[in-house]
């Protein structure tokens, strides 16, 4: 069997360059069921948890407001909630009609409720009066312009392109809810995002890809953060994108282009918070290993096999690169544009903080020191087990938690499935890559633990720990944990989807079954009482919410129905390489010589397939012999194996060795059996179109 590699005119092979669209219309059908199913998902959340029952949001929608109404965004310690945020802490459930501006845990009454029809502007909300008649408290510290502003530009420009006013004669539930749903349409994307980057770090694999893209469905917490008025949301989204940048450059793409998209990308994350700042060194990084190894290939050249009268071709005889020449050069240009437009578009921020202030984020002077205690052991244990909790689902302000089992059982599985996936990496190559993608989780959670260890010992008060602050890294670690289930083998991997499915269904369930009674069951009541109690709250009528469960059902249905699919459709009986790396994955240092053949189809549609075992069945009458090429769907069918289903060249393998072509009967079992074969077969004339002679090359390495 041949292998078709189209070529781009840079020298890149198809499918390794970073272009968003065509990794859009490359996306297969079971990935966009999987968004749509977390969009479903986000939205119900958004009406399933109180409003102002998540941490800061009374404070994050106060900061939109204020640049909608123009109060500009002042230096920390001089800026205070405003009237009508006040006013809406008392309207809204945060409290009791007693004590409107304390948080109260108690189950939230259906009758308290103002009628939809009844409930004020926002604007009209700066005057709220307390229960005895009093004019209502100043409000608190806002703490939140220490932050870039980014987030809650976004927020003002979507209320201000709203009809009902200026932005804040919005009816204040609604104006909420809009920016709930505000924040549930930024981390959406995420798990196409997470498809994307496992598909290229997986070289177009399937069950890899797809198990990865489930695994933000899986945290309950990140679906409620996601549906919740919070910057971090935002950093979420720019992160998932400056990480599926970062692993093209990993693979080879050290185009300009792609550098201008992860300086693009990292600067926007940058003006969304200070967290952002772990990227900086993770792309530099990507950039010096990608030139490293672009020069390591270009000066190992495999031997050359010996051709008989109708061998093709070889790439060194035509003239033809397998490194572009480019990426051989040091990177400096790519690090030049990147970190200009880094700090053209949100980098600046923090420039102008060092020199303002002489600190990258200052601090808010009035602002609560957080909860006392008494020494590092009482903080080491709620740095650790608060940190997990918090980032698998401690929902509300902390107040509705899952049970430790279901935390303690999830982190384990992540950590097996990850470290799966760096120990039986198919090569080096692979592993260096995957242990990038864990270091956004690891500098975050680094990150947090300096500056709440630096206030911890000024002042002995906890603060600034939550698992929401590691979410810039979960696109990373989604993708390592997807990888891992290659491990188990082909045929074991193809049940995963149905698995992490399940998984996510179970703890989604969870999770809802816990929050709905906690917030909204009356006393002697049951869960109908607390749907009605959630849906007088809420700023939809019932039918949207009936609505949105219906369409979640649905798309949980064709997920689990595409999950099913995969794990049974027809396939190979075993894994050809047990002892090898990933048995799903193509194994580059095995899988021989390329054939590189003229594609009639668009560009970034080539296939990649492993050469089939001597002793596996022959193809199908009709077969042409070479793979066919179709137009980035992962679901078009390569060849026999399993791996053949791919849309991007893989270009991050390390340099091999061509075996000469001979006719020695091969042991399929012999961990060279795959070297030989594919030298066997490269000897294959083209089928393609016009049928111009087969050029026979290494696999590129970028």
């Amino acid at each position: 069997m041949s292998v078709s590699l189209a070529a781009s005119p840079a020298g890149y092979p198809v499918g390794a360059r970073f272009r968003p669209i065509m990794l859009l219309r490359s996306a297969p059908l079971p990935i966009w069921l999987i968004t749509g199913l977390f969009a479903a998902l986000l939205a119900s959340w958004s009406v399933l948890v109180p409003q102002y029952h998540a941490p800061d949001e009374p404070n994050h929608v106060d900061a939109v407001m204020r640049l909608v109404q123009g109060a500009g965004w002042p230096h920390p310690g001089h800026a205070f909630v405003r009237p009508d945020g006040v006013g809406t802490i008392a309207a809204s459930p945060y409290g009791t009609d007693t004590l409107p501006y304390d948080l109260d845990y108690a189950p939230i009454a259906k009758g308290d409720a103002t009628p939809r029809a009844d409930r004020p502007t926002w604007d009209e909300m700066g005057d709220t009066r307390q229960p005895d008649g009093e004019p209502q408290p100043p409000g608190e510290i806002q703490q939140l312009v220490q932050h870039p502003p980014l987030y809650y530009w976004v927020g003002a420009a979507v209320l201000r392109a709203l009809p009902g006013g200026d932005g804040d004669g919005l009816r204040w539930d609604v104006t909420i809810g809009i920016l709930r749903l505000m924040s549930a349409l930024m981390v959406t994307p995420i798990p196409l995002l997470v498809w994307a980057g496992a598909h290229r770090l997986s070289d177009g694999n399937r069950v890899a890809a797809t198990c990865a893209a489930l695994v933000p469905l899986a945290i309950p917490q990140f679906s409620h953060i996601g549906s919740t008025v919070n910057n971090d949301n935002l950093l979420a989204l720019t992160a998932g994108l400056a990480t599926v940048t970062i692993v093209y450059v990993l693979c080879g793409d050290t185009s300009l282009r792609t550098a201008a998209w992860a300086g693009v990308f990292i600067g926007l994350a940058l003006f969304s918070k200070s967290l952002a700042i772990v990227l900086v060194p993770m792309v530099a990084l990507a950039y010096l290993v990608a030139w490293r190894r672009a020069r390591r290939d270009a000066h190992a050249p495999p031997a050359l096999p010996r051709r008989g009268p109708d061998a093709p071709f070889l790439l060194a005889e035509t003239g033809l690169m397998t490194v572009p020449p480019g990426s051989t050069r040091a990177p400096w240009r790519q690090l030049l544009l990147g970190g200009a437009l880094m700090i053209g578009f949100g980098g600046w921020w923090w420039v102008v903080n060092a020199v303002r202030y002489r600190t990258f984020q200052p601090e808010t002077p009035g602002f609560p020191l957080g909860n006392y205690v008494n020494d590092w052991g009482d903080y080491t244990e709620i740095l650790t087990n608060g940190t997990i909790l918090r980032w698998w689902g401690s929902f509300g302000w902390f107040e509705s938690n899952l049970p430790t089992e279901f935390v303690r059982s999830a982190s384990v599985a992540v950590v097996v499935l990850f470290a799966l996936a760096i120990i039986r990496g198919r090569n080096s190559r692979t592993r260096v890559n995957l242990l990038f993608l864990l270091w956004p989780t690891i500098g975050l959670f680094g990150l947090m633990t300096l500056q709440s260890a630096l206030a911890f010992a000024d002042h002995h008060h906890v603060s600034g720990i939550s698992g929401r602050y590691l979410y810039a890294g979960l696109p990373s670690l989604a993708i390592g944990v997807g990888m891992g289930v290659l491990a188990f083998g082909r045929r074991a991997s193809r049940v995963f989807p149905a698995l992490f499915f399940a998984a996510a269904a179970a703890a989604q369930w969870w999770s809802i079954k816990t929050v709905l009674p906690y917030f909204w069951k009356p006393p002697g009541g049951d869960l109908a009482d607390a749907w009605d109690a959630m849906t007088a709250w809420s700023p939809w009528p019932p039918a949207a919410a009936v609505t949105t469960m219906w369409i979640g059902a649905a798309f949980a249905l064709a997920v689990l129905v595409s999950c099913v699919w995969i794990a049974f459709r027809p396939g190979p009986e075993a894994d050809p390489d047990p002892a090898g790396s990933a048995p799903l994955g193509l194994d580059l240092a095995d899988a021989g010589p390329a054939v590189l053949e003229p594609v009639d189809s668009e560009p970034e549609s080539s296939v990649w397939a492993r050469p089939a075992p001597s002793d596996q069945e022959p193809a199908p009458s009709g077969s042409t012999g070479s793979a066919p090429v179709n137009s980035g769907s992962a679901h078009s069918e390569a060849g026999p194996t399993e791996s053949a289903r791919m849309d991007s060249a893989p270009v991050d393998s390390d340099p091999m060795d061509i075996a000469p072509v001979d006719s020695t009967p091969v042991d399929t079992r012999s961990p060279e059996s795959g070297r030989s074969q594919a030298a066997s077969t490269s000897t294959t004339r083209s089928t393609a179109k016009g049928d111009p002679p087969s050029v026979t090359s290494p696999v590129p390495s970028h």
